[in-house]
C-alpha cells in the first residue's frame, strides 16, 4: 500500500478553512498529531487496513446529531461522510448498516436511497441499553462517525460544553462492550468530544485544556470523551475523515471507484440541505459543512481523490 500517498491523504484530510466563529478554531492539526503518535502507519492507511476483510462482514457505522429545535433532524456533519462510505463498504460485499437516532433517521434513509445503495437504518432511543447489546453482538466491525463519546462523568456533550444526554442516546456501551468482545473498532472525529477520542484524552486534557470547557460543564469533566476505539481518526471534519478512509481503500484495493468525488459530494450536500440538514458551524441550512464552502469541501475531496488516481496510474518516467 502507498504510504506516501496515505500520508499526503491525511494532510489533506486536515486542511482546516473554517472562519472565526463559536466553534473551536485551530486545533485540529494538534489532534491529528495526538492520534498519529500512537499509530503506526497514516491513519488513513491504518483504518484502510483495518477494513481490508478476508470475507464480507457486517459492519455498523454509528453517526447523527440532532438538536431539537436548532438542528432538528441533525448536522449534515456525520451523515454524508456515513453514505459515502457505506457505499464504498458495500461495493466491497460488506453488509452495512446505520445506527442512528430516531429524530435523525430520516436524512440517513433518504441518502441512502439517493445513493441506491442497501444499507439498513436502526433508530435507537435514549437508554436503550438492550439494544446495544444486541447490536454489539451481531456486528463485526463498528465506526462512529461524528457521534458523541462520554466525559469522565459519562455524559455527553457538545462542542462547547452544551449537554445532548436529554435527547440523544449515549452508545458508550455499545462501543465498549464491542471491544470487551474483541469486535474492530474506529471513531472518526474532529472535536475531541467524539467517540473514539479516549485514545488521546489525556493529552486533550494537559495540550488544549481551553476546548475542554470544563468550566461550563455542570458536572466539571468538559467535553472531551473518554470512549477509546482501536483506531482514532481526526480530520477537520468528521465528514472528511470519512471520505479519506475511502480514499485509502481504493488504495489497498486498486480501485479508484471507492473513492468519493467532488460530483458525488455537490450531489449529496443539495440533497441534504433539501432534507433540512444544518451546517453545524453556522447553525444555518445551507450546503455548507461545519462552516466550510461546498466548494472548498470539494476542492480537498477532488485531491483526494487526485492523489489516489496517480498512485494507482502508470509511473512518469522520463528519458533523461
Amino acid at each position: 500500500m502507498d504510504s506516501i500517498a496515505c500520508e499526503n491523504i491525511d494532510r489533506v484530510m486536515n486542511i482546516e478553512m473554517r472562519g472565526p466563529g463559536t466553534l473551536p478554531r485551530g486545533i485540529k492539526w494538534n489532534m491529528y498529531q495526538m492520534a498519529r503518535r500512537i499509530t503506526d502507519v497514516p491513519l488513513t492507511q491504518a483504518a484502510a487496513l483495518l477494513l481490508y476483510l478476508e470475507s464480507p462482514k457486517r459492519i455498523l457505522i454509528v453517526s447523527g446529531a440532532a438538536v431539537p429545535q436548532h438542528m432538528p433532524v441533525g448536522e449534515n456533519d456525520g451523515p454524508l461522510g456515513s453514505v459515502v462510505l457505506a457505499r464504498s463498504l458495500t461495493a466491497l460485499g460488506h453488509k452495512v448498516s446505520i445506527l442512528t437516532d430516531t429524530m435523525a433517521a430520516m436524512p440517513f434513509k433518504e441518502l441512502i436511497r439517493a445513493c441506491d445503495i442497501d444499507v439498513e437504518v436502526i433508530e435507537i432511543s435514549v437508554n436503550d441499553s438492550e439494544l446495544q447489546y444486541h447490536i454489539a453482538e451481531d456486528n463485526d466491525v463498528f465506526c462512529a462517525i461524528e457521534r458523541l463519546g462520554g466525559n469522565t462523568s459519562g455524559i455527553i456533550y457538545g462542542a462547547t460544553g452544551v449537554s445532548r444526554a436529554p435527547f440523544r442516546a449515549n452508545v458508550d456501551l455499545l462501543f465498549n462492550y464491542a471491544r470487551k468482545l474483541g469486535k474492530t473498532t474506529i471513531g472518526i472525529a474532529d472535536g475531541g468530544n467524539e467517540i473514539g477520542c479516549g485514545n488521546i484524552h489525556q493529552r486533550l486534557c494537559s495540550e488544549l485544556p481551553d476546548y475542554s470547557f470544563s468550566d461550563v460543564t455542570p458536572c466539571g469533566g468538559g467535553v472531551y470523551s473518554v470512549v477509546e476505539t482501536d483506531l482514532l481518526v481526526i480530520s477537520s471534519t468528521s465528514n472528511m475523515g470519512a471520505y479519506a478512509i475511502t480514499a485509502g481503500l481504493a488504495l489497498l484495493y486498486n480501485n479508484l471507484s471507492l473513492c468519493h468525488t467532488a460530483k458525488e459530494e455537490t450531489a449529496l450536500t443539495y440533497i441534504g440541505v433539501g432534507l433540512g440538514l444544518i451546517d453545524g458551524g453556522s447553525g444555518k441550512l445551507r450546503p455548507w459543512c461545519d462552516g466550510v464552502p461546498l466548494v472548498g469541501n470539494c476542492a480537498m475531496i477532488e485531491m483526494m481523490h487526485t492523489i489516489v488516481a496517480q498512485s494507482l496510474g502508470e509511473p512518469n518516467v522520463r528519458d533523461f
